[in-house]
């Protein structure tokens, strides 16, 4: 046997020894729980083949990698789930085949007393089809939860627009289909609460999260439905208008500063004045996400240094 199998083998050993675990505490398999348990298991291991592979890994559930490990959390539970459902479609296709057999045999062997046979593999076959029940809702529980896990990690708690890692992902795949066909109508707009300090210094943090979510509710409403609204990061927010013209997307930018700066947020009986600056980037030939996103950020700045409430589009 070589070392990989060797590993490969223990490992498995490891990880029946964790579900038995879960099960003794009546813990869920999720995988937060199998990976603390796994440890546990894998702690009273001495074969150094084994320390040496989670050493390897080990990197994942260091500080900082956060992000990574709740991807993989979520694919692992997505993957687990997966298999479980296969696993649970083959056991329902062997108990419709136990039913066929039984009724086989006794037919066929009527001359014997077959009662006792019978009613063994009955109380087998009613056992598993409970088993079996159990587990569907299992399955439509677990599923439910990677679906609201997997939202969750899309959305900015706040103010319940999607944050930077959508951002990142959805940016790059439009570029990528746009890569290569020339001229296109593809427009970067970074918005920037102006004086949001001011805010937060004069009134609490607590005015300044429920201007944000303000902020996010204007900008939502003078856009097309369907059109995303990224938190980049504090008070700066994204939108992405593909296949809109430069002309339209000046137009709908405007639109939002003006809907902001007629606007005023009520807080504990103060009236808090509100305004944007942005920047746009319109898209040209060979640009990147980030050589986009820098267009953006140098005519937000502009915007600012022109006296704020304004847009400037990068040259």
């Amino acid at each position: 046997m070589d070392k990989k199998q060797s590993v490969i083998e223990k490992i498995n050993v490891l990880g029946e020894s964790s579900f038995k675990r879960l099960q003794e505490l009546n813990v869920p398999p999720y995988p937060k729980y199998y990976h603390d348990a796994f440890v546990d298991e894998l702690l009273k291991c001495d074969d150094l083949s084994l320390i040496a592979l989670s050493k390897k890994y080990a990197h994942l559930f260091s500080h900082g990698e956060n992000e990574k490990l709740e991807e993989t959390s979520l694919e692992l539970a997505k993957a687990s789930l997966k298999e479980f459902e296969k696993s649970n479609s083959n056991l329902k296709k062997l108990s419709d085949k136990n039913v066929i057999d039984i009724s086989t045999i006794k037919s066929d062997y009527d001359r014997i007393n077959t009662d006792a046979i019978i009613n063994s593999f009955n109380n087998f076959q009613t056992e598993i089809l409970e088993e079996l029940e159990n587990a569907d809702e299992t399955i439509k529980k677990l599923k439910i939860e990677i679906e609201r896990l997997e939202k969750e990690s899309h959305i900015d708690p706040l103010t319940k627009t999607y944050n930077r890692k959508v951002f990142n992902k959805d940016i790059k795949e439009i570029i990528d289909a746009v890569e290569g066909k020339g001229s296109v109508d593809l427009n970067l707009v970074i918005f920037d609460a102006d004086d949001f300090k001011n805010i937060n210094d004069t009134y609490g943090h607590s005015a300044g999260d429920k201007t944000l979510i303000f902020l996010t509710k204007l900008i939502k409403n003078s856009l097309r439905n369907g059109t995303k609204i990224y938190r980049y990061g504090g008070e700066e927010f994204i939108i992405i208008l593909n296949r809109v013209t430069l002309e339209d997307t000046c137009k709908t930018v405007q639109r939002i500063l003006d809907a902001i700066s007629s606007s005023k947020l009520l807080y504990k009986g103060h009236e808090i004045n509100l305004t944007l600056s942005a920047g746009i980037g319109q898209y040209k030939q060979n640009d990147t996400s980030q050589t986009l996103l820098e267009k953006a950020d140098k005519a937000l700045y502009d915007a600012k240094k022109s006296g704020k409430n304004c847009f400037k589009v990068a040259e």
